[in-house]
């Protein structure tokens, strides 16, 4: 009897027939998985070199299979990561539908000693029937996405067009500033040199003409005069001399015949000397006329040398001048292509927008992280954990399996037995381990900052057990997700205000310690209150918080800094600093509405460091702990039936059921988008309050947006 059973089981097994689908999907799997897949991190080196290959599918038959396989492949593998992880987890899905084959073969042959389990083996085929059966329609699903990931490559084409124009503009401001600055000194150079030169010669030769006029003229005359008179003079002064003499003389006359013999001797003498020095001074001013001459010649010369060169200038002048008139006609034209560069932008930037909103919301409105704390002090006291990736998955999601630690127990006759370990498993959107750096995990939400900036409002807040490395993740002041956001958003802002509007970014720190606001902004910070920027815009305003302006990152730095020496912390049995508040980060986005004349409120972006759970019979406070410890685990209660509300569709979301859920209130609901970052410790002594933790992460990461 049981070897007919055998028989018929095994005969059974081997008709077993192979589904068509599954050997064109293997056939295809295989051929599939020896292409490398690159992700075209670049749309414009995208362009440049599979532009042309690209055109050349278009025209492929889309009713083959074949052609539609590789024109799907290659859409999703150059526009973003998540269509090329979809694809390699179907090729690893049909990879896994093969060894499931492999496996039936080998059960078949060893029915005779499986029979107790054929029904076992046969609900599992049914199974992954059912897994293959999801798969198809996985693939149908994609299909009807190719002609809008068709309609993406027109982003990377835009983005060309962006750098050129970046560059023409560049090109355009630089010559214009050159040839402006180059002509404008010519002129004023040539012009004021020869006014300065021309200004000099007339002054020299005015003065020359004068001083070779009077020397010409008078001074010889003066000069005649002078002597003359002088020699008249002196003869005068002479005769009365002789005159008074004479009658002298007359009485003396033969003892100074001698003495007037001498005299005229003398009078001689200074006759010759006089004439000699006119005659000297006649020889002087004849060679100084002589000189004036010559200079008054090489003046001459250089006045008809200066006035060739003021009409060189002159034609070199009218020359730069109409270069100039000609490059003015060329700046305006500039200026026309560079606005029409800037409306294509505009629209190009819209569609980047839809086609970035469009990924994020087939990637999930809410998205759960989960990362593990690095315990380098404690290796040898941590429980087991293993992290399986999307592609060994069937829920495209990756997998967290956790082990219990083992634990002892002693009877009377002091025997050990062990107890059986238990193996939990989770689901997430992403798992980081312990070797994961702040960069690893902002290199995945950056995405949700731009998102933010596209006008959505954005929450990532981090949630886990006290002393499991929250703040570190959220507020370290070098690489945490609050300093490395503003980082990206400041550069992102620089290209926006280059293309279109004007944004600012406005801020608001502040922590809920049990239904309490509390701000974390010390006065010295720059403190806004009637800024025409913020008149009418809206925004729920708290009440005796505080809202900046963002300027850099060295002012981010200063508020974390002074935030965490402010917010509220306290020991406890579970961590030695455990954050008894919830602190809140929000960057409002704001920009100028050219159209309607006003400022506007573009997005938001809620960072929000969750204060850290713990059981109470862990933690063992009392008092003022036990209070913030049940105000705590009561706020994150809240915000579990929040968002199981948004899952269930609820008409009433009991967002007002504590003061953090009303805060977050713009975040958690319609096309808000909203990522929670599980943190766990790996320690032994932690195991329950990881669990836990998971547990409420799990909850969050099974929950759709409801719009």
């Amino acid at each position: 009897m049981c070897s007919r059973k055998r028989s018929e089981a095994q005969a059974q097994a081997k008709s077993l027939p192979e589904h068509p689908l599954q050997r064109q999907r293997y056939s295809h799997s295989h051929s599939q998985s020896r292409i490398p897949l690159q992700i075209v991190s670049n749309p414009s080196s995208f362009l440049n070199s599979s532009d042309h290959t690209f055109s050349k599918r278009r025209k492929l038959d889309l009713q083959n299979p074949k052609s539609m396989a590789a024109i799907i492949k290659t859409v999703y593998t150059d526009t973003n990561t998540q269509i090329d992880e979809l694809t390699r987890m179907k090729y690893e899905k049909l990879n896994e539908l093969d060894k499931i084959k492999s496996q039936t073969w080998k059960l078949q042959s060893q029915i005779p000693d499986l029979e107790l389990k054929l029904d076992k083996v046969r609900s599992e085929m049914e199974r992954v029937k059912s897994k293959f059966n999801f798969i198809e329609r996985q693939i149908i699903g994609l299909n009807s996405l190719k002609s809008q990931k068709v309609e993406s490559l027109k982003k990377s084409i835009s983005i060309f067009k962006n750098t050129m124009k970046e560059k023409f503009d560049d090109k355009v401001n630089s010559l214009n500033v050159k040839y402006e600055e180059k002509i404008t000194k010519i002129i004023q150079d040539g012009i004021e040199s020869f006014k300065a030169k021309e200004k000099k010669l007339k002054d020299e030769i005015k003065d020359l003409k004068d001083e070779l006029g009077s020397y010409s003229s008078d001074v010889l005359q003066i000069d005649k005069k002078k002597l003359d008179k002088e020699l008249r003079q002196e003869l005068d002064n002479y005769t009365k001399t002789e005159n008074i003499d004479i009658r002298r003389i007359k009485s003396e006359c033969n003892e100074l015949t001698l003495k007037i013999e001498d005299l005229f001797v003398d009078i001689k003498t200074l006759h010759d000397k006089y004439e000699t020095q006119t005659q000297s001074k006649l020889e002087s001013l004849k060679t100084i006329s002589n000189d004036l001459l010559i200079q008054h010649e090489e003046i001459q010369i250089q006045e008809r040398a200066l006035n060739s060169k003021m009409n060189e200038l002159n034609t070199t002048k009218d020359g730069e001048c109409n270069k100039l008139l000609k490059l003015k006609g060329q700046c305006r034209q500039y200026k026309q292509d560079i606005e029409s560069f800037h409306e294509q932008v505009k629209k190009e930037e819209h569609y980047r927008r839809f086609l970035h909103n469009q990924l994020q919301e087939m990637k999930g409105n809410i998205r759960v992280f989960c990362r593990l704390k690095p315990e380098p002090k404690h290796q040898n006291e941590m429980f087991n954990y293993q992290i399986r990736s999307m592609l060994d998955t069937s829920n495209f999601k990756e997998t967290l399996l956790i082990t219990e630690p083992k634990t002892a127990n002693s009877n009377g006759n002091k025997s050990r037995v062990l107890k059986q370990a238990k193996t939990y498993t989770f689901s997430f959107d992403k798992v980081f381990d312990e070797n994961a750096t702040n960069g690893d995990i902002f290199e995945e939400i950056s995405q949700l900052v731009q998102s933010s900036l596209d006008g959505f409002n954005v929450c990532i807040f981090t949630y886990g057990q006290t002393g499991s490395g929250k703040t570190f993740t959220m507020s370290n002041s070098i690489d945490g997700l609050i300093p490395s956001s503003i980082k990206l958003m400041f550069e992102r802002l620089n290209t926006l205000n280059f293309i279109d509007k004007h944004y600012h970014l406005y801020g608001q720190f502040f922590e809920i310690y049990g239904d309490d606001t509390n701000d974390l902004i010390e006065d010295g910070f720059l403190h806004i209150n009637n800024n025409d920027e913020l008149v009418g815009l809206d925004i729920d305003r708290l009440e005796n918080i505080k809202m900046i302006k963002l300027y850099s990152t060295e002012q981010i730095e200063g508020l974390l800094k002074h935030a965490s020496e402010k917010r509220a912390t306290a020991s406890t049995m579970a961590n030695d600093v455990s954050s008894r508040s919830h602190s809140i980060f929000k960057v409002y986005i704001i920009s100028y509405n050219e159209t309607l004349q006003k400022y506007e409120n573009i997005g938001i972006l809620n960072l929000v460091d969750l204060a850290g759970s713990e059981r109470l019979s862990h933690s063992q406070v009392s008092g003022i702990r036990l209070k913030e410890t049940l105000a705590i685990n009561k706020s994150l209660s809240a915000l579990g039936d929040v968002i199981a509300n948004l899952k269930g569709k609820s008409s009433h979301i009991p967002y007002r059921n504590s003061k953090l859920t009303h805060v977050l209130k713009d975040s958690l609901g319609g096309d808000s988008k909203t990522l929670m970052f599980v943190n766990i410790s790996c320690l032994n002594s932690h195991f329950n309050e990881s669990l836990s933790s998971l547990r409420f992460a799990s909850k969050v990461n099974n929950t759709v947006l409801r719009k």
